[in-house]
């Protein structure tokens, strides 16, 4: 059976997601959302079960996250993008920013997914790749370098769940500190990690939330704010999602896994990826392994560019057709499958 590879980019979340320049704008509006009347916490009460000495109020909390959000506004808007303000904050070392960063960034995705329906592609790719039986097929793999919950909450109708971290186990979804690797069957693996926490070096996994298909009320608010409370002040919690350039645990390599997952492919799919410089040592890694290409599919507006960029990722292309798609309609479903 031949083995198909997908590499999704943010571009395969466009419809749902914002994309680099319409990041400070959403902020904006989450922002108004988390300071309006109707959401605001309770000045009294307290995070009792979390674990913290000399807790605050809820509403405390509430604001720091408005703080923290608001201070993501102002330097990303500084930066060419997120991730090179990221970038900056590793080199220097500034460890804490770093993870307020993550965690900032990790909410507004949490949020932008709730108030809005998924990218109705991953929907259709769904059923279109599924069987009879309800079944995934067992030669395709596919790379994302998206820590969003698009295929979790694309799948949320097929399945009959409701719980993300349950969603992730049928999808068999691999990650940082979530192996659910297996061999030979199909598999999803998250090379930037996914919006979540973890602790006790993986061994739990918390969600920020539980279920995205959900209406925002006080009572989602007063979850958020629990796990942001937790994952700044407690030392033993910490974002599961990481940029290309961290190191990870070698033992328990995303990218390892991604490597052995695809090495025998025939056929790469690129759907709304762009080849960052700051991936780009990765993807050589991971797409390198690929040693039986016989096409690679560009699903992108700027299809060429990619093409072209791929070229500097891969050296032995010249038995290799690259073939542009630009029909964004649906991703696409290769002729090999």
């Amino acid at each position: 059976m031949n083995k198909i590879a997908y590499l999704f980019g943010a571009g395969a979340s466009r419809n749902a997601l914002p994309i680099v320049n319409e990041i400070p704008s959403r902020l904006k509006n989450l922002i108004e959302l988390l300071s309006s009347e109707k959401l605001q916490l309770s000045t009294e009460e307290k995070f009792t079960d979390i674990g913290l000495k000399n807790l605050e109020s809820k509403n405390v909390y509430q604001k720091e996250l408005i703080t923290d959000l608001q201070w993501l506004l102002d330097e990303s808007s500084k930066h060419a993008s997120v991730d090179t303000f990221a970038k900056k904050l590793s080199i220097k070392r500034e460890s804490k920013k770093l993870n307020k960063l993550k965690v900032a960034l990790s909410i507004f995705f949490i949020f932008e997914q709730t108030l809005n329906q998924p990218d109705k592609r991953y929907d259709s790719f769904f059923a279109s790749i599924h069987n009879e039986l309800f079944d995934f097929p067992e030669n395709i793999r596919i790379l994302s370098w998206n820590y969003d919950y698009q295929f979790e909450l694309s799948y949320f109708e097929y399945s009959g769940q409701s719980e993300i971290s349950n969603i992730q186990t049928s999808l068999n979804i691999n990650h940082k500190y979530g192996d659910n690797h297996q061999r030979d069957k199909f598999g999803i693996y998250k090379l930037n990690g996914t919006t979540g926490l973890y602790s006790d070096n993986g061994w739990k996994q918390y969600m920020y939330a539980t279920n995205l298909n959900v209406e925002i009320d006080i009572n989602f608010i007063n979850q958020i704010v629990r796990k942001y409370t937790a994952a700044i002040y407690l030392n033993n919690i910490s974002s599961n999602f990481s940029f290309a350039w961290e190191r990870e645990n070698p033992e328990k390599s995303i990218v390892e896994m991604a490597i052995e997952a695809s090495k025998d492919s025939i056929a790469l799919v690129v759907i709304g990826y762009s080849f960052p410089f700051f991936n780009r040592d990765v993807d050589r890694k991971i797409i390198g392994g690929m040693k039986n290409l016989k096409r690679v599919y560009f699903q992108a507006p700027d299809a060429e560019v990619l093409i072209e960029r791929f070229k500097a990722i891969k050296d032995d292309v010249e038995n290799i057709e690259l073939i542009p798609k630009y029909d964004l309609e649906q991703f696409v479903l290769p002729n090999e499958l």
